[in-house]
């Protein structure tokens, strides 16, 4: 897309500036919102992943079996501890977009629970993994528009201020 959302898009920044290949793997998208799931999805078939969605209608058993198989894991369901990492594949790399506000934690929890660091290669933290990076995107599709609006005007667009009276 043209412009992306800004949330899955900060998710793929993220994955490209750590070198996380997909193409070839198999990657699950934990979590199908229009918002966030689903354009996370289309981005890594169109990298060359092999993606697998799961969500809470897929039963228990295919979930677990599903994330043990993924090279990677993307958590976007905003549901705390629907992913245990000893659910995890040695080895695999884990973004964490789904974070929820926890009032028992006083704190921003993510769709992870455990210990991710002992079967994890990397992960990204929550909170300040994907969060950060989702005004940036935001700018970005916004600076973007904003040129694509200016070069495609035949009148042009007006770049300096009003004047004052």
């Amino acid at each position: 897309s043209k412009y992306p959302p800004v949330t899955p898009a900060a998710a793929w920044e993220l994955m490209n500036a750590n070198n996380v290949e997909v193409k070839g793997k198999h990657v699950v998208v934990v979590g199908r919102s229009p918002i966030v799931g689903h354009p996370m999805a289309h981005m890594l078939r169109e990298a060359g992943a092999m993606v697998s969605v799961a969500h809470s209608w897929v039963d228990k058993d295919t979930f677990q079996r599903l994330v043990r198989q993924a090279d990677v894991v993307v958590t976007c369901a905003g549901s705390p501890g629907c992913v245990q990492a000893d659910w995890l594949k040695n080895g695999a790399e884990v973004v964490n977009v789904g974070t929820t506000f926890s009032e028992d934690a006083d704190a921003l929890v993510s769709d992870v629970e455990g210990d991710i660091e002992a079967k994890a290669a990397r992960y990204s933290p929550v909170p300040g993994g994907v969060g950060p990076l989702s005004i940036p995107m935001l700018f970005r599709n916004v600076a973007n528009a904003a040129w694509e609006q200016e070069s495609s005007s035949s009148d042009g667009w007006e770049q300096s201020p009003a004047t004052l009276r």
